[in-house]
């Protein structure tokens, strides 16, 4: 799952939500994808961002996590994932959730595809 943190008024982030469109319908299903524009604050803070666009990639975590032994790079594990389809339809996705990766800032399109992508080393 690859989630891009945005919203219209800050500058930088403009261009992310457009990103991820066009990479969505060049990986096909191989990738879930959500757009998060113009989050809340609780969102910013539950995810711990600072810097818009910031782009995340989740993974399914156990429902229970192992002990002693870490299901995340990051410490971010959410039971759901709400946001905008590429297509701008409203989608939960039900977790949980494991934060795997995060770049912040914004991005060209070659990065986040080698980063977030369905063959990157996140994946």
């Amino acid at each position: 799952m690859v989630v891009v943190v945005s919203a219209p008024w800050a500058g930088p982030s403009r261009p992310a939500p457009t990103v991820l469109r066009e990479l969505a319908r060049r990986w096909g299903g191989a990738m879930q994808v959500l757009i998060v524009e113009d989050p809340s604050d609780a969102v910013l803070d539950a995810w711990s961002i600072e810097v818009l666009p910031t782009w995340l990639r989740f993974v399914p975590a156990p429902s229970e996590p192992s002990e002693g032994a870490a299901d995340a790079i990051l410490p971010i594990r959410l039971d759901e994932l709400t946001g905008h389809s590429p297509d701008g339809e409203l989608t939960t996705l039900l977790g949980p959730w494991s934060l795997v990766h995060r770049r912040t800032g914004a991005q060209p399109k070659h990065i986040v595809e080698a980063e977030f992508g369905p063959e990157s080393p996140a994946g």
